[in-house]
């Protein structure tokens, strides 16, 4: 039996094991889509049907907050110091006295502060270890990984 789990940092309100063996079924019969993972999970008795905003209004809120964040990851600088374009936004995570605030900032802000700098720098390091751990099957990429590697345990 394969087992299933969330990556780190996922909001799920399902097993793991339930969605993936449900991703799974859809995959069998040749039609794990999105739309499809959707069509699927819409009756009621539906294993991840409380995974999805049934309400039309508040799903239509949260689709156009999705969009707005798509613009806004978007969004390109071109910046004299690099021969092609970065990203203009970040998205960065502030410690308030209740909570956390996700919120986006200009990358030429961000790289102004050692904080800031070493901030971004972490955020890289996970994602090139998450690189390393989502392709470390391919043989191609061993060249690159060992390089990741090394990078990792140097920064």
């Amino acid at each position: 039996m394969t087992v299933y789990k969330w990556k780190t940092g996922a909001r799920v309100s399902a097993s793991a094991q339930v969605a993936g063996e449900v991703c799974a079924a859809l995959e069998d019969e040749g039609r794990l889509t999105p739309r499809d993972l959707v069509d699927d999970s819409r009756p009621d008795d539906a294993p991840l049907h409380g995974c999805f905003e049934w309400d039309d209004a508040v799903a239509a809120e949260a689709y156009r907050e999705s969009q707005a964040g798509h613009i806004i990851r978007s969004v390109e600088v071109v910046c004299a110091e690099v021969s092609e374009p970065v990203r203009a936004f970040m998205p960065v995570t502030i410690a308030s006295d209740e909570d956390e605030i996700r919120r986006y900032e200009s990358t030429a802000y961000i790289m102004e502060t050692e904080d800031g700098r070493d901030m971004l720098l972490e955020r890289a390091k996970r994602e090139l270890a998450a690189f390393e751990r989502k392709y470390r099957c391919l043989e191609e990429l061993a060249g690159v990984i060992a390089a990741a590697n090394q990078v990792l345990e140097v920064a």
